[in-house]
């Protein structure tokens, strides 16, 4: 039997916390989830007032509450932790201790790269662990049930730390690809229009790539965080917005 999977979800209390609680909840047969709010140190910035009560007791009851109107399996093991400081520093002292932290993108961008905010970014560069990014969706995901997966490498050290990140998570490294950014030679429709597009910005591309992305599974994109500066700018590159517009989920391994 596999050890129970630590799994930490920062939860804002939005719909995108739901969502990440609620895939996070289902993702594997044996799992204990942390649920993690991390509120403003200045009392006048916090968003509830709790009276007499002490801010972390009422954000842990807050959170406890927010569990059980997500979460209905009365089998999943869940710990709350709540505390005053900022989510990038706390992420960066605790998720150490963790297997997987998850998280979930807009539903659109309304401009060309806000799937993400730079918080958000800044917190996924900032993770120990393994980062899973999910879209909205009501379908439920699991990573062991990912048959199309894609790594797509921008260094030669990668293959090592995909390699033991997948087998951590119980991914089969028989059923990834590996793409790269010079890439010349293709099987792959959408990676070739994908690179591009990326390229050359023409947008007759766009429907080439939505109409590979009908007839080819990608289940997963794994990434590398490679130097935070640099992982940050190819983040917010064409390349990986291909992949949020078609809903794609991405699995980003911290560089060993």
């Amino acid at each position: 039997m596999s050890r129970t999977k630590r799994i930490l979800v920062p939860i804002s209390f939005s719909i995108f916390s739901e969502n990440s609680l609620r895939h996070a909840a289902a993702m594997f047969e044996d799992e204990e989830l942390t649920l993690l709010n991390v509120y403003p140190v200045k009392e006048y910035n916090r968003r509830f007032d709790f009276g007499n009560k002490s801010y972390a007791v009422g954000m842990h009851e807050e959170l406890k509450k927010f569990f059980h109107g997500v979460v209905e399996d009365s089998t999943v093991k869940a710990n709350f932790l709540a505390h005053a400081g900022t989510i990038s520093r706390t992420v960066d002292k605790i998720s150490h201790r963790y297997d997987l932290m998850v998280l979930s993108r807009k539903i659109h961008a309304v401009k060309k790269y806000e799937y993400f905010s730079d918080k958000k970014l800044f917190l996924i560069t900032k993770a120990r662990c393994p980062v899973l990014i999910l879209p909205i969706t009501d379908t439920p995901f699991r990573l062991q049930n990912c048959e199309h997966v894609w790594h797509i490498k921008r260094k030669d050290t990668e293959p090592v730390v995909v390699a033991k990140g997948m087998e951590k998570l119980g991914i089969d490294p028989e059923r990834m690809e590996v793409k790269t950014l010079q890439q010349r030679n293709f099987l792959s429709s959408f990676w070739k229009n994908v690179l591009a597009y990326e390229n050359t910005h023409k947008k007759e591309l766009l429907k080439k790539i939505d109409q590979a992305h009908e007839n080819e599974a990608i289940d997963l994109i794994i990434l590398v965080d490679n130097e935070a500066s640099v992982f940050s700018v190819f983040f917010k590159g064409e390349v990986v917005r291909q992949f949020n517009d078609h809903k794609i989920p991405i699995l980003v391994f911290p560089a060993q």
